[in-house]
């Protein structure tokens, strides 16, 4: 009761982030008794850090440009709680709570907190979820994934529907970029495709869009889009909740190669940073993508206090500009024109920064 929940950075030059060098955040055991993404955690922590010190060039690479925070546990109480070798268990004795006997994974505000201001929709949280919330809040993450157990499948938002009786797939306007995700988990993962591993679901390719497994409120990762840049996927990991120790090695080389994968899906979209007309960094300006081939309208992402914009995306034709949002006493708002870009799969990062000039307002 009252553990810290502590956590690690890894980076070039650690205590002060690069400008345009993003950040990644992996989560694991935000259910006490799900422990493998807690142990994968750990070692991968000890993994990269060794691995620069080898000199590993992907280890390096990786690194050298981008910036990784790990947390082993969210939930140290209801860890204490589990039992090894107990593959199931859903309330607070078999450690699945935390010690004020909540879910965590049901304790995040959702799409019908929109509206409201930060006092309002982290009233009554849980500490973990709280402490989580202002981890997400005050940083400019661009990609996360949190660690679970109990399945083997990548899981991707949404996982709530908004109106009654609605089945199926809930897509979000980044439906393309969060099922690559999710694939590149599953594709590069040792058994997540093979479905005789864990056969209590059936889940095609190894992975499901969140909502159409089951849907549940209150989900970190539907926070995690619908209040902040990041995107962040569900990755459970292992069929057995808390298997035995001697599990533990073969679960991380199952798991290996697709949590470096994962971090380096990172590197791709477009990057930059947004001025304004006298050549100063622009904070919460929106970035606003769309697809030309496709129509699709992306979800816009705000500048950070440095200026700086992250959007994921797959290689493909688009257009995007950025604006500050209202009109000024002039009847102008500051805005850059369209601009139209391509990624290919040979270069599918591109760095593009922006001027805002000011602009008649809409009628």
């Amino acid at each position: 009761l009252g553990q810290e929940m502590l956590g690690v950075t890894i980076s070039k030059d650690v205590n002060r982030r690069t400008l345009l060098r993003p950040m990644v955040r992996y989560v694991g055991n935000m259910h006490g008794n799900e422990v493998i993404g807690r142990e994968l955690l750990t070692q991968l922590a000890q993994h990269l850090v060794g691995g620069y010190k080898l000199q590993d060039r992907r280890i390096k690479s990786l690194i050298d440009s981008t910036n990784i925070t790990i947390i082993p546990t969210m939930n140290p109480d209801g860890f204490d709680r589990g039992t090894e070798g107990k593959c199931t268990g859903g309330d607070y004795v078999t450690g699945r709570f935390n010690e004020g006997d909540v879910d965590l994974n049901r304790d995040f505000p959702t799409w019908r907190d929109l509206d409201q201001t930060y006092d309002e929709f982290t009233q009554g949280r849980q500490p973990e979820t709280k402490a989580l919330i202002d981890l997400i809040l005050q940083e400019p993450w661009v990609l996360s994934a949190n660690f679970h157990g109990g399945a083997v499948v990548a899981s991707y938002p949404y996982d709530d529907y908004r109106t009654k009786g609605q089945k199926g797939i809930h897509a979000t306007p980044d439906h393309d970029f969060f099922k690559h995700l999710a694939q590149t988990y599953a594709d590069n993962h040792m058994s997540m495709k093979n479905q005789s591993h864990c056969t209590r679901w059936f889940f095609k390719d190894g992975i499901t869009n969140g909502a159409e497994w089951y849907p549940l409120v209150g989900g970190m990762q539907d926070f995690n889009y619908l209040f902040s840049n990041g995107m962040e996927i569900t990755l459970e990991v292992s069929c057995c909740k808390y298997p035995k120790s001697y599990f533990v090695n073969n679960l991380w080389d199952q798991n290996y190669e697709s949590m470096i994968k994962y971090l380096e899906q990172v590197h791709q979209g477009v990057k930059g940073l947004v001025f304004d007309s006298s050549g100063f960094p622009v904070q919460n300006a929106k970035i606003m993508v769309e697809n030309l081939v496709t129509g699709n309208k992306y979800k816009t992402v705000v500048t950070s206090e440095f200026g700086e914009y992250w959007k994921l995306l797959l290689p493909g034709t688009y257009r995007m500009k950025a604006e500050v949002p209202g009109c000024l006493k002039g009847g102008t708002y500051k805005s850059s024109s369209w601009q139209k870009f391509e990624l290919r799969e040979n270069a599918p990062l591109l760095e593009f920064d922006m001027t805002l000039e000011e602009s008649a307002c809409p009628r």
